[in-house]
């Protein structure tokens, strides 16, 4: 079980398994063995939330990500598997800038080519993938983004009960027009995240412990106002966490854990440029924060499973103005296989989140939803999710409600290729009115793995 933010990759999480399981098998029967499982594990990868959450506020909006596959597509070069995937459609959005009034809207072309590569050693391990989403508006151009990402995941097996887990990630991405930090510049903002992290992962008996750390980087791009460029660096800023998990893997039907996080900002420019009057400075957003819960994974029977978690977090900042943020932590996701054709997850998730709003030091974060997939034909597959939000800003009045509820068919024509369409609603209704809005998208997907 991972503390959260710690390593973060779960996919060659579940290749090791399909590794381990395969390599424990008689040499000629691998072959069926990992087709066997690929199955189950392509099922499980479909419906993890921790792979496929809930979109965080800066994203609230975006296209909904395919959940990453699993299995026997892929290119053999050597040692290694190549996975080539690519998705492209086209929406409709009814309110780009997602403001409560002068709605604009627009169509929206994407592309999304991936490239994903892994080892097929009977020791240790190696993952990496790449890929870039490029977006183009067909009358606003300004709104046009090419974002892209890197990563690289390493597995040393020390020994039977010892592995080191060490990687990187890399990647531009942009600030969603709904986000509660957005500028509301001329184009949108974008930012720049760099990410190492390493850890331990041991086994003691029926015990497993995980020791790790990682060093995150994220830059902001200034972008261009109605009266001139927005500074954004003053939201550049270093995170660096420390994480430890302990479980109890006795009971395959319950194995309970304890996760500790520590966690540590520090901004570039301190204070940020936030003036109201020249009497006034602005505000120090340096901060040290905590996350301690115990929790369990669970398999109450094999279609029902599930982990959750309870426990505490808070925050502590450098500003006299700014109080301590201390609130309840949990977390939780559930997976049901109702029937062969029909798939239920529901998940809740809270953290505290930073922010640019003067005189806050950060917004309590609350998300809850659920997504169903039915099979409604052999190839035709219906999905439906609803998920509601709920950002509590500390030391403000301000507080955020967000509703995103989606509805779609996927038709494959394959395993792996296949035509798609949704429905999407958002909503946010606040505190503040002036930033509530709502959007209605249409979307036509069109994706293949190789």
């Amino acid at each position: 079980m991972p503390v959260p933010d710690f390593v973060g990759a779960n996919l060659p999480i579940y290749q090791e398994i399909s590794d381990k399981i395969v390599a424990a098998a008689p040499p000629e029967q691998r072959a069926a063995v990992r087709q066997a499982i690929s199955i189950e594990i392509a099922a499980f990868i479909a419906t993890d939330i921790r792979i496929m959450p809930a979109p965080p506020p800066s994203t609230f909006g975006n296209v909904p990500e395919q959940a990453p596959q699993a299995g026997e597509r892929g290119y053999q070069v050597g040692s290694f598997t190549v996975y080539p995937q690519i998705q492209a459609g086209m929406f409709y959005d009814s309110n780009i800038y997602a403001t409560r009034t002068a709605t604009v809207s627009d169509g929206v072309g994407s592309i999304s080519p991936s490239i994903a590569i892994r080892s097929n050693w009977d020791h240790n391990a190696l993952y990496a993938e790449a890929g870039t989403d490029l977006t183009g508006y067909l009358h606003h151009g300004n709104e046009n983004t090419a974002d892209w990402h890197t990563k690289v995941q390493g597995r040393i097996d020390v020994n039977p009960t010892t592995r080191i887990i060490l990687g990187g990630i890399a990647l531009k991405e942009h600030e969603d027009r709904s986000s509660p930090d957005a500028v509301e510049g001329l184009t949108p903002t974008r930012y720049w995240e760099l990410n190492g992290y390493a850890g331990v992962i041991h086994r003691i008996g029926v015990y497993n412990l995980r020791l790790g750390g990682a060093i995150e980087r994220i830059t902001y791009a200034n972008v261009m106002g109605q009266n001139g460029e927005i500074n954004n660096q003053d939201r550049n800023h270093n995170r660096y966490t420390a994480g430890i998990s302990v479980s109890n893997n006795a009971n395959i039907a319950f194995r309970p854990f304890f996760e500790g996080l520590a966690d540590i900002r520090r901004y570039d420019h301190t204070p940020d440029d936030f003036v109201i009057e020249p009497a006034t400075t602005g505000y120090y957003r340096n901060s040290n924060g905590y996350r301690v819960s115990v929790g369990s994974r669970f398999r109450i029977t094999p279609a029902f499973v599930g982990e959750a978690s309870v426990g505490v977090m808070g925050r502590y900042y450098a500003d006299p103005r700014f109080k301590p943020v201390t609130t309840p932590a949990a977390d939780a996701n559930l997976r049901w296989n109702a029937t062969e054709g029909t798939t239920a997850v529901l998940f809740l998730d809270r953290s505290i989140e930073e922010t640019t709003l003067p005189g806050s030091p950060a917004y309590i974060y609350t998300i809850v939803g659920g997504r169903v997939e039915q099979t409604l034909l052999p190839k035709l597959t219906g999905i439906a999710r609803l998920a509601f939000a709920r950002s509590n800003f500390c030391q403000s009045t301000r507080w955020d409600n967000e509703a995103d509820m989606s509805i779609g068919v996927r038709y494959y024509f394959t395993d792996y290729t296949y035509v798609g369409t949704d429905y999407r609603y958002t909503q946010r209704v606040s505190g503040d009115p002036t930033v509530n809005f709502n959007r209605h998208e249409v979307f036509v997907v069109l994706g293949s793995a190789f």
